[in-house]
């Protein structure tokens, strides 16, 4: 099968694209044929070498964890699926060795729903990581209610374009920070306020308009003070979900009562089941994607590295 895939950890350049064997699947896994995937920056910080306390890896490494595509083949414990259906999945695993990055993937059974006829193989591979994130830390952990405040940090990248959408639907007032050029693409969003962070400082832009703070804060940026001011920035006895890092050994987050954690997403079909309804009817908005080819995907990865890209790369495999 073509793939992409890397035999060391490095920058985008140690991403190969060539021939690899198709994988085998476990009882318990699909064989999904992958129309396309989508970049993350998980993917970046593992090619990377970051993480390898937590993620293992058996090299060649294929990077990716989002999916959607078609199932070729069935585990001999799976049931509830068969040959020819059309899936999305989060094909997350604390070992990795077989990703999305390819035109085959063995995926959990459990991690996989349906692809709604009325999305593109595209705008579904858009959604797994970011969505269930989005879902996990908004609604599972914060409790996000109608008439709450939230600050939802890089509204224009690929999980604030999910967040802004779902802290709208959950009721929310919605703040968020970019530059001025994604206004408008945060507007169509749901986001009520900008912050140009470019511009501005944005503690003290949001502290100016939410004095005593916001309910929950989305916190996806990492260094120059930012995991600090994100609890100086949440209401007393409000939440502060970190994407990215440890909340800081701080003072204020005792003293204050703040809710304070490291989300890790978990695949859940049935979660991801429900978020996937809801886009597919339009009560959520598809972000913004731009679409590459997979033998593009060393250029995909340094353009996510700038920082400066709108909602989701994703990579086209193979035409379905």
């Amino acid at each position: 099968m073509k793939a992409i895939y890397y035999n060391q950890h490095g920058d985008p350049d140690v991403l190969e694209y060539g021939e690899l064997p198709t994988p085998n699947i476990e009882p318990h896994q699909v064989l999904v044929q992958v129309a396309a995937t989508s970049v993350n920056p998980i993917d970046r910080r593992l090619r990377g070498g970051e993480l390898q306390e937590y993620i293992t890896r058996t090299f060649p490494v294929v990077p990716g964890w989002d999916v959607a595509g078609r199932i070729v083949a069935v585990g001999s414990g799976v049931s509830g699926w068969k040959v020819g259906d059309d899936v999305i999945g989060l094909a997350f695993t604390w070992s990795i060795q077989h990703g999305s990055y390819a035109e085959f993937l063995p995926i959990d059974a459990n991690a996989i729903t349906a692809k709604p006829a009325s999305l593109s193989f595209c705008d579904a591979a858009a959604l797994p990581l970011t969505s269930l994130t989005a879902w996990q830390s908004l609604s599972e952990f914060a409790d996000l209610r109608p008439g709450q405040s939230v600050l939802i940090q890089a509204g224009a990248g690929g999980l604030g374009s999910v967040s802004i959408p779902i802290a709208k639907y959950l009721g929310a007032k919605v703040y968020t920070t970019a530059r001025e050029e994604n206004f408008d693409y945060l507007r169509s969003l749901g986001a009520d306020h900008m912050i140009d962070y470019s511009k501005t400082d944005y503690e003290a832009a949001l502290r100016a308009l939410e004095p005593d703070g916001v309910d929950v804060v989305l916190e996806s940026l990492l260094g120059n003070g930012t995991a600090e001011a994100a609890i100086r920035l949440a209401k007393s006895g409000g939440c502060v979900a970190y994407m990215n890092n440890e909340p800081p050994d701080i003072p204020d987050i005792n003293e204050r009562d703040i809710k304070a954690e490291f989300i890790h997403h978990r695949p859940d079909g049935v979660m991801l089941k429900a978020l996937v309804d809801l886009f597919a009817v339009s009560k959520l908005t598809i972000p913004h994607i731009k679409k590459m080819p997979l033998h593009l995907a060393a250029e995909a990865h340094r353009l996510s590295e700038t920082g400066r890209t709108r909602g989701k790369i994703v990579l086209e495999i193979q035409d379905m």
